[in-house]
């Protein structure tokens, strides 16, 4: 069996394009070797190469024109922003745009854009050029709800160490170039909270609010009567002694997570509290749990 013959040292353990390595003398038939792969037409990269979101980003923008980037989805997901599943890598294609007015990429398993976008906005995050947290936030607004978008507000206005500030985001906002999403995003940034500490907590909080109930506090300390700590409750509806708590899987699964919940709740309506539990199939669609909070709220002495 004749040996495969070495890649030139300045290709090895990255991805490179096929041009590339038949400029410096690596033929097609070496470049269809099973020790590569191809991600992108045009690219290989060591078959064994991970396959993380950043090597993915970082390979397609090889044959990306040379002033493309990294946005929307793909950038959240490159800078921590969380997600529904279905935006995310590898069930997600890539976005991929180019400042207007270039021709947006055309491959597949990429959504090629072309945007309006400044200098100023576009950074490099894990060796990847992409739009900065502030502009991802507005170019999120073509693909969440508005639950969703204020829970990815919520997220970065928390995470002090991107230095994302709400004054920032309306000022992203503002500057946003008209479309489709700018609505959406006044709303949005209208509704932000930095004490919400969970995505599905901020969502929880916007489907109360644009369901018509009154507008919930997050993460309150409740107390008794003589200063004992007994809960930090996810939202709070003060006026109405209304407790929302949102329970993950794990609430359910864990027995000792199941018995303090339960001793938690007790706790809670001896003070005089209500305590509703909320599950993400309660939120897909809100509507019948939006329906019981207004039946609990009416017999509590709301008239809304």
């Amino acid at each position: 069996m004749t040996a495969r013959q070495p890649l030139p040292e300045y290709l090895t353990g990255k991805a490179f394009t096929s041009r590339l390595a038949v400029a410096g003398g690596v033929s097609s038939g070496r470049l269809a070797g099973k020790d590569l792969a191809a991600p992108h037409r045009g690219v290989r990269v060591p078959a064994d190469h991970p396959k993380t979101l950043q090597a993915t980003c970082l390979a397609v923008l090889l044959v990306a024109p040379r002033h493309g980037f990294i946005c929307g989805p793909t950038a959240a997901e490159l800078h921590g922003i969380p997600l529904p599943p279905r935006l995310m890598h590898p069930r997600a294609t890539l976005n991929v745009a180019v400042p207007a007015p270039e021709r947006a990429i055309r491959r597949a398993g990429v959504r090629g854009r072309r945007l309006k976008i400044e200098d100023t906005e576009i950074v490099m995050a894990y060796g990847v050029r992409v739009t900065s947290p502030a502009r991802t936030w507005c170019d999120l607004a073509n693909d969440l709800s508005l639950p969703e978008l204020v829970a990815a507000g919520d997220f970065l206005i928390r995470r002090r160490h991107m230095v994302v500030t709400r004054a920032q985001l309306e000022a992203a906002v503002a500057a946003y170039p008209s479309g489709r999403g700018h609505g959406l995003l006044r709303r949005a940034v209208a509704l932000l909270d930095e004490r919400s500490e969970s995505p599905k907590e901020s969502e929880l909080r916007v489907v109360v609010i644009i369901g018509g109930l009154p507008a919930p506090e997050a993460n309150v300390e409740i107390f008794d009567e003589n200063g004992r700590f007994i809960a930090r409750v996810d939202l709070l509806i003060r006026e109405f002694g209304e407790v929302l708590e949102y329970h993950g899987d794990h609430h359910r699964t864990d027995r000792k997570q199941w018995r303090r919940d339960r001793t938690r709740e007790a706790e809670l309506e001896a003070v005089g509290l209500h305590v509703t539990e909320v599950t993400d199939d309660d939120l897909n669609p809100p509507d019948a749990m939006l329906e019981r909070l207004r039946t609990i709220l009416r017999r509590r002495g709301w008239t809304g």
